[in-house]
């Protein structure tokens, strides 16, 4: 592609920056007070504007943008080679300078010279410094936090996201079918860079694109965490949009299945609990085929008709938009509390079943129940010896409670 449209729809004014008001107030305050020794860390996830706000700051403004990427220059030397001149001595063509040094986090922990390099041009600098971290909290990054006011950047809405790629369609000329940017939107997860990408990849060519353009994306190979994709499956009326998220999620279906199970209550009205509970009992069928059948094209439908979750609410019921703290479903925490006991017990049945030569299931089953009859018949003691195998104290506690 010879225009990206990245570039090409790059705001050019502070105010044009979708979804960040917050952070550019406080860009613009750091800027307008602006006090030697003092630096701005922005921090948030890819796409949402961080490197985006800086430029279009120094294009304002009219002043001199000295960039750096911490990363590519990892030692003292050369971060205080870039910069050390420069941040104390004034521009001929323009009427100051901002500093900004991107993935300050991407500096290695054993180069601690390069955070103290980067320390010293925050305490000389005569001109703004900013810094960008995607995780501000990493350990070696801690001599910074003394001299740096941190200013977080969130995703972007995807309502925002959508309105914006809908602008670029209407100036590009390109008709949209059916929920084609709505998905998209979706699909970014609150990276609004990637799905002005994504859009040009589908539109590229055509003046009119609809759902079936999608299909040329693939799935996006991004992990995402349990609490990211949850609001994409309970509010986003979309089950393209939602099958994408439930795709990208780094969890199994059938964790995000019992995700999905525990949290239904706090996002349906009462009048809709009882189709969603039929829709996932319906999957949890076909994922209960899964073990049954050995058949694993069943968890693929299963997904699918996870993702119809989406359009259970409806129109009629509005999606609620502030913070919601969903809950760890209740099997995986007790899943999680008894992982070591589990793990115990399957390294005993493993050592009966080597001596009675049957597999771990058929120990469970048949051999312990009669076990822990007879230990529990006995006085406790050290240790025992039944069917040939030696149990030591643990052991014997092990199968008595089972």
């Amino acid at each position: 592609m010879k225009n990206l449209w990245t570039e090409k729809y790059k705001p050019s004014k502070t105010g044009e920056i979708a979804g960040q008001q917050k952070a550019i107030s406080e860009a613009l305050a750091f800027m307008d007070s602006f006090e030697p020794g003092k630096a701005l860390l922005l921090t948030g996830p890819a796409g949402t504007g961080k490197t985006l706000l800086v430029e279009t700051l120094a294009r304002e403004r009219s002043l001199l943008l000295l960039q750096l990427n911490a990363s590519d220059s990892r030692n003292a030397e050369g971060i205080l080679g870039f910069f050390e001149d420069s941040t104390r001595t004034k521009s001929l063509f323009h009427s100051g300078k901002i500093i900004l040094i991107d993935e300050v986090d991407g500096i290695s922990a054993n180069d601690k010279g390069a955070v103290s390099a980067i320390t010293k041009i925050i305490k000389q600098s005569l001109y703004p410094v900013f810094l960008i971290a995607n995780d501000p909290w990493a350990a070696k990054l801690r001599p910074l936090r003394p001299y740096v006011k941190m200013v977080k950047f969130s995703k972007v809405h995807s309502s925002s996201i959508e309105k914006r790629l809908k602008e670029i369609c209407e100036k590009e000329g390109i008709s949209v079918k059916g929920t084609v940017l709505k998905d998209l939107a979706r699909w970014s997860q609150g990276d609004l860079r990637s799905a002005i990408s994504d859009l040009q990849t589908v539109a590229q060519g055509k003046n009119e694109i609809s759902e079936e353009d999608l299909e040329i994306l693939g799935y996006r190979e991004r992990e995402s965490s349990i609490f990211e994709i949850l609001p994409t499956v309970f509010k986003s009326r979309s089950i393209s949009a939602s099958r994408k998220a439930i795709q990208s999620v780094d969890k199994d279906p059938d964790e995000v299945f019992w995700w999905i199970e525990n949290n239904i209550p706090l996002e349906f009205p009462p009048e809709k609990l009882a189709q969603a509970y039929d829709l996932l009992s319906k999957a949890n069928m076909l994922r209960n085929n899964v073990a049954v059948q050995q058949n694993w094209r069943f968890k693929a439908i299963m997904t699918d008709m996870i993702s119809g979750i989406s359009v259970v609410k409806g129109e009629a019921h509005a999606p609620h938009h502030g913070f919601m703290m969903y809950q760890a479903p209740q099997k995986i925490m007790m899943m999680g509390r008894t992982k070591s006991s589990r793990a115990a017990l399957n390294s005993l049945c493993k050592k009966i079943g080597g001596v009675s030569h049957t597999s771990t299931r058929v120990v469970k089953r048949d051999y312990l129940p009669y076990m822990r009859i007879i230990l529990k018949k006995e006085k406790p003691a050290e240790t025992h010896s039944a069917f040939s195998v030696n149990f030591n104290k643990e052991e014997i506690a092990l199968i008595v409670k089972v």
